[in-house]
């Protein structure tokens, strides 16, 4: 009985060492090339748009490794990551590296590179929106920019409503949305200004967005990455329902926009598509239109990633933004009009 007692110690000593190792071996490695591997796998696993963009992980990865030796500084392997990270041409992923003095590493793709500048606010404050030029704007005060949402008639046509939600990150509330739809409901035409707008919460974009129809509308459907092999993907329809108020806007809307309409405006746009009774003017869209997911490598590095795409009714991928219906380019030379705005009231007449 006595060595089966030491041996029982002898077996509890030997699996309590063996948990032991198996906690420190599960510390994470942070040499260079198990970073990049960390990194490299994740995108695989995680980012849920490969296919569309093109990116084959596989022969990428396999060709930046080759180059990651054990002597490479911080900033040299952020480089060897970051060329991943622009490889998605997705706004919604980067890679950061916060440092404590100041000189932080952001790795990500640029959405306004290679498009000329779509909105000027100054020219939309001295020709339109200016309290001592246009009476007719009233404004929700707070945000980010001083308001979160304007809204009235213009001078150059009194019958037609203007509305600009300048971000989607903003709370509004029910009774608010009622209220700026009550004050444009007797207007002949609508413009909807969501340039400039980068995003913020989906639901509130949704809302303005059940406004514009009286029928419930399949807007498309969003595409999830639920787990790590290639074909781990989950659809979830979806549907908008009409908002429940009487004061639906159901005429003629044109909505602008501009490369800067991302994620949540995305949301709008998507929404709102099918309507016949709109139609997207100004420049093409910047997309964004997956969920993401975030976290931090073994050495701190912060990531972000998109886990999945939404497709439109029309099938069409809207992670690299959509071309307007009717494109019109903005002159920053002639301060004396915004050519979008001008545009849009000319379709409304």
């Amino acid at each position: 009985m006595k060595s089966l007692k030491v041996f029982g110690f002898i077996a509890i000593v030997c699996i309590l060492s063996s948990c032991e190792k198996v906690l420190m071996d599960a510390k994470p490695e942070t040499d260079a090339l198990s970073i990049f591997d960390e990194y490299a796998t994740l995108v695989k696993e995680k980012y849920g748009m490969l296919e569309f963009k093109g990116v084959d992980i596989d022969f990428l990865a396999d060709s930046i490794r080759n180059t990651i030796q054990s002597d490479l500084s911080d900033e040299e392997l952020f480089n060897k990551l970051g060329i991943i990270t622009t490889r998605l041409r997705d706004g919604h992923s980067s890679l950061i590296q916060n440092r404590s003095d100041q000189n932080s590493l952001f790795a990500g793709f640029d959405l306004l590179e290679g498009f000329p500048p779509g909105f000027d606010i100054n020219i939309l404050v001295d020709n339109y929106i200016a309290a001592s030029l246009n009476p007719n704007i009233k404004v929700l005060e707070g945000g980010e920019i001083g308001f979160r949402a304007l809204w009235g008639t213009l001078n150059q046509d009194n019958e037609i409503g203007y509305l600009w939600i300048p971000s989607w990150n903003e709370e509004i509330s029910d009774d608010e949305i009622e209220q700026i739809f009550t004050d444009l409901k007797n207007t002949k035409g609508l413009i909807f200004d969501q340039r400039l707008n980068g995003g913020g919460d989906p639901s509130l974009a949704t809302k303005f967005a059940s406004y514009f129809t009286d029928k419930a509308i399949d807007t498309g459907f969003e595409r999830f990455k639920t787990g790590p092999g290639v074909n781990d993907f989950s659809d979830s329809p979806v549907i908008l329902q009409p908002a429940s108020s009487s004061n639906k806007y159901l005429k003629e809307v044109r909505v602008l926009t501009d490369r800067n309409v991302y994620s949540a405006s995305t949301t709008f746009l998507y929404s709102v598509d099918p309507i016949e009774t709109i139609k997207t003017m100004g420049q093409r869209s910047g997309g964004g239109s997956g969920s993401v997911a975030d976290g931090y490598l073994a050495n701190g590095w912060y990531w972000s990633l998109s886990t999945s795409e939404f497709i439109d009714a029309k099938g069409r991928h809207l992670d690299d933004g959509v071309e307007p219906d009717i494109a019109v380019v903005l002159d920053l030379d002639d301060t004396s009009k915004d050519e979008v705005i001008e545009a849009a009231i000319l379709e409304l007449q």
